[in-house]
């Protein structure tokens, strides 16, 4: 059997079309991956794929709603947050591990250790397709390169998370838990052992809401041990929220030298500030630029247009 696997949209290698591929191949099927590479960002040019004939089995992921459409073909499985929640791989594809060959240039090994939340972000389907946190693999089963990255959605809140740190020490895992750690479940034992990991890059957190400014700044003097810059925090940015506390944010992180990650939500292209948002989000997102630069000097780096560099140099003013 012939079996087509199509990545639409995924940044990173897909664990569930990786974990399909190695079942299938264990059933003795040839197995071919096509990336399509759909870019979120509702600006940019999409180009629809149209899954050929000749396979005998066709499997689409899609990560992000609106690339669902790109898709095209007949007798095509879907699944991923892009196209339900509840959408879900067999016991026996989800206990296969993935099979690395079929993303051949990556240099990772990907995996959760645990699935869920306790939180009930509004803007977040983790906890409503996967639940209240809980444990789903062990750290050896996932580990098949140098460096790994953990896409634990909140991994401090798993209640023995502690020994989990304290395992990927004592193995000196290359690691990063990359969608973020919870800042707010800080203390002094977990941020110890945070500190004794051989981390990649930055210490990732989240800072959503102004609200939680006071709590972000007595959580930073448990993380004293890390390098000016070695933080990063995800700001999610939506055009309900005031711009005013977008900025405060980012003024915020960089008053502390911790990097900022803007994220969009999709709606802020249909926002009348959405020449602001891109410039923001340029500006926070361009480390070399944000360290060493002011947004109003950025804008005139960016900008030949008089009139777009007072546009969102009004903005900004107007929210200081």
């Amino acid at each position: 059997m012939i079996v087509l696997l199509i990545d639409a949209d995924s940044t990173i290698p897909n664990l569930a079309l990786m974990k399909l591929g190695m079942w299938h191949k264990k059933k003795g099927d040839h197995v071919v991956l096509h990336r399509c590479a759909i870019p979120y960002y509702p600006n940019r040019k999409k180009q629809t794929y149209y899954a050929p004939a000749g396979f005998d089995m066709k499997y689409c992921s899609v990560i992000f709603e609106g690339n669902l459409s790109c898709i095209k073909g007949e007798d095509i499985i879907f699944g991923g947050t892009g196209f339900d929640l509840t959408t879900k791989l067999s016991k026996d594809v989800e206990n296969c591990e993935p099979d690395y060959s079929l993303y051949p240039d990556n240099h990772f090994s990907y995996g959760f250790i645990t699935r869920g939340c306790i939180r009930k972000c509004h803007f977040c389907k983790v906890p409503e397709k996967e639940g209240y946190i809980h444990r789903v693999n062990d750290i050896d089963n996932i580990v098949r390169h140098k460096e790994v990255k953990f896409l634990d959605n909140n991994i401090l809140a798993y209640p023995d998370h502690e020994t989990v740190l304290q395992e990927l020490i004592e193995k000196k895992i290359k690691c990063q838990f990359n969608q973020g750690l919870d800042i707010r479940l800080l203390n002094e034992n977990n941020s110890n052992l945070l500190s004794k990991i051989h981390y990649l890059n930055e210490y990732i957190f989240a800072f959503d809401s102004l609200a939680y400014r006071k709590i972000i700044e007595e959580k930073l003097l448990l993380l004293k041990w890390a390098k000016d810059w070695q933080l990063k925090f995800f700001v999610y940015v939506h055009p309900d929220m005031p711009i005013r506390e977008t900025i405060l944010r980012i003024s915020f992180l960089k008053e502390h030298k911790c990097l900022p990650y803007v994220m969009r939500d999709i709606s802020c292209w249909d926002s009348l500030n959405n020449g602001f948002y891109i410039d923001i989000c340029a500006y926070a997102n361009q480390v070399h630029l944000f360290k060493k630069m002011s947004f109003p000097e950025f804008l005139h780096k960016r900008h030949t247009s008089k009139n777009r560099i007072e546009q969102s140099l009004r903005t900004w003013n107007e929210n200081l």
